[in-house]
């Protein structure tokens, strides 16, 4: 395990690198506008089980992905004027959206809906960025249990398991991001988090 202390003079020279562990198959953790977590390529499916493993969490439960830019919505999902409403109102920040996916995506690997987000978060978005294509981000935390707060914390759960920690010196504020599924003809909270329902349907109806 590596750990990259990042100030801004460094910020870029460190993603660089992260990215590399990224294309390597590596795991890297990270600080989001939510909660810390765990990244890796989603298109690679050995990472992805890589990180079921770490996690102790169960295979079939879908991780949300981190995307680089508003615009890749439209590369794997469909079905998404509600989606391309939310985003334009709440991206960046702390909204995650299940939304039906591409079959021929690549990302999707057969799957009806994927779950979204672009968060408030310097770092996380300019990994992504960086990358060109999601990242898997799942919560830097074993299954069930509290999620790392900080850089030590995560050094302290996972170990040597994890590749790369790029550490701001930051601690969550272990509120998820709200997560809804706008897939189908009606609008359903899968989890509250930092965005109440209620201002989301709010936003929908005003543009109805």
């Amino acid at each position: 395990m590596k750990v990259l202390k990042i100030n801004p003079q460094n910020l870029n020279s460190t993603i660089a690198e992260a990215v590399l562990v990224l294309k390597s198959g590596g795991i890297v953790a990270h600080p989001t506008d939510t909660v810390w977590g765990l990244a890796c390529d989603a298109a690679n499916p050995k990472a992805i089980q890589k990180i079921h493993a770490l996690k102790n969490s169960d295979p079939a439960k879908p991780l949300l992905l981190n995307l680089p830019s508003k615009n890749y919505l439209g590369k794997i999902g469909r079905k998404l004027c509600r989606a391309k409403i939310l985003a334009r109102e709440f991206w960046p920040g702390s909204l995650s959206l299940l939304v039906a996916a591409k079959l021929t995506s690549e990302i999707s690997r057969g799957k009806s809906k994927i779950g979204v987000r672009l968060p408030d978060h310097r770092l996380s978005n300019a990994l992504a960025k960086k990358f060109g294509a999601p990242l898997i981000t799942t919560s830097a935390n074993l299954s069930g249990r509290k999620v790392a707060k900080n850089a030590d914390a995560v050094a302290k759960i996972f170990g040597n398991k994890v590749d790369l920690i790029l550490d701001d010196g930051s601690e969550s504020k272990n509120l998820p991001s709200t997560l809804v599924d706008v897939s189908g003809s009606e609008v359903k909270l899968i989890r509250e988090g930092a965005i109440p329902f209620k201002k989301i349907l709010q936003t929908l109806s005003s543009h109805s």
